[in-house]
């Protein structure tokens, strides 16, 4: 009789563990979260290109794969939340996340696990806090692709264009930005590039980062009031990358307030609305290159062993009614390298 009550409590532990399992993942197809930072173009592109290369490797949601989505709205604390969460249901075998923000709350709940986690649309990943260095393997659960061109290739784009305007030496090029941690960093990095050359310089402005989109009025407030105090010091305005500097309106805050000229937008909507030009890592051919990496760690290759690298392919834009207007001469090597991206 007591092996019978032995066997019996064996089986339903047996059934339990079963039940319990099912409950967690009911296939054995990998989980893939992704993490979405706010709902602009940088962020929903690369995650649209990511999950068609996702299924063009194979991995088809529903089928081969079972994807869960989760929106961070902005908000970091928020995107933590939402991730601890999913966890709950069952532990994922990889995170995809998109922008800066989406990165650190996935480091917060997995650094140093074994859940990999591939992030894209990070400008400035050491400043972020999610990787100690760009170009080489993080040797934790982390890599990426960085969403910058090296910043000494722009600087020297705008330079060449910049000295055809007289307005003297060194040419002092003005950001206005929020604290949010990746325009943070870009800006702190073109202060440090341009103290190694005198012919150069950046002045920032910045003023506190608000959840999108909800915060947008009050940030275009605070660029109003930023442009007012900075103006007379500058000679050209300069976009960091960022969530403000992603959507539209800011743009046409600098252009519709201030006379000087937006020598480097942020977007390629930037440049067609007036800014001179921009060098922005594309869209597509960044979404599908996360998937290609998150691809191989899927299939065994260890994460940290995964140099944290720039993407391969950029969009160079440039506005020639804007250099017109400032009677700038675009060397024909940049409007070969524009392509399509030249706007009147």
């Amino acid at each position: 009789m007591r092996y019978l009550i032995r066997f019996g409590c064996a089986i339903t532990l047996l059934v339990v563990c079963l039940v319990s399992g099912s409950l967690t993942r009911a296939h054995d197809y990998p989980r893939i979260v992704l993490v979405e930072t706010m709902e602009v173009p940088v962020v929903l592109e690369h995650a649209k290109w990511f999950l068609k290369e996702m299924e063009a490797l194979g991995y088809v949601e529903g089928q081969s794969a079972e994807i869960v989505y989760i929106k961070a709205d902005g908000n970091l604390d928020l995107a933590i939340e939402r991730l601890q969460a999913a966890d709950a249901e069952a532990r994922p075998d990889i995170v995809a996340t998109f922008a800066t923000l989406a990165s650190q709350a996935a480091w917060e709940v997995y650094g140093g696990s074994e859940v990999p986690i591939i992030f894209g649309v990070v400008a400035d990943p050491v400043g972020a806090g999610i990787v100690e260095a760009v170009g080489e393997p993080s040797g934790t659960n982390i890599t990426g692709l960085v969403y910058t061109l090296f910043r000494e290739r722009k600087l020297e784009i705008a330079m060449k264009l910049a000295r055809q305007v007289e307005c003297g030496l060194p040419i002092t090029f003005g950001i206005i930005s929020s604290d949010y941690p990746s325009t943070v960093g870009d800006a702190r990095a073109f202060q440090e590039l341009a103290a190694t050359d005198e012919n150069v310089e950046f002045l920032v402005r910045q003023f506190s980062y608000q959840d999108m989109p909800d915060g947008l009025a009050g940030m275009l407030v605070d660029t109003r009031s930023a442009l007012a105090e900075l103006e007379s010091e500058v000679d050209f305005w300069w976009q960091s990358p960022g969530p403000l500097a992603e959507v539209g309106e800011f743009t046409q805050v600098i252009l519709e307030q201030s006379e000087l000229p937006i020598l480097y937008g942020n977007t390629l909507v930037a440049v067609e609305s007036g800014a001179l030009f921009t060098v922005s890592p594309d869209f597509e051919a960044g979404g599908r290159e996360m998937a290609r990496l998150a691809h191989e760690v899927l299939q065994g290759h260890d994460v940290g062993e995964i140099p944290v690298v720039m993407p391969v392919a950029f969009n160079l834009g440039v506005n020639l009614s804007t250099a017109l207007e400032l009677q700038i001469v675009v060397p024909p090597d940049i409007l070969s390298l524009a392509g399509e991206n030249v706007y009147r």
